[in-house]
């Protein structure tokens, strides 16, 4: 397996985890925040499995930077959304964002590397 779909298949993970985390961490009393951790979650688990399975480089690049973007999402959501008293919530998803943002982000860069190898 590549980095590329390694990568991806770590951002499954986490998309997993973010759909998860409003039950395990106990802030399912509030619909914002439960909403778009599930959204958010699902989101990622079906993005990130289709540039994991995907064989299209093009396709997988661009799966990929919308991972990042999500993961950037994540970071403001607790901010823009307005749960940034709720502790838990809002390191949950700053954590989650900025390891999906890097993983996701790293993983377009590594397909890039691939499709234009450097020359010396």
């Amino acid at each position: 397996m590549g980095t590329q779909k390694t990568l991806s298949a770590v951002v499954v993970l986490a998309g997993i985890w973010e759909v998860a985390a409003p039950f395990v961490l106990g802030y399912t009393a509030t619909a914002a925040f439960l909403w778009d951790a599930i959204i958010v979650g699902l989101a990622l688990v079906v993005l990130a499995g289709w540039a994991a399975l995907s064989d299209q480089q093009g396709t997988d690049r661009g799966l990929d930077w919308i991972n990042a973007l999500i993961g950037l999402w994540l970071i403001a959501a607790p901010f823009v959304l307005g749960y940034t008293g709720v502790a838990v919530a809002l390191w949950n998803d700053v954590l989650v964002g900025i390891v999906v943002a890097v993983l996701a982000g790293w993983a377009a860069v590594a397909l890039g590397q691939q499709q234009h190898p450097r020359t010396m």
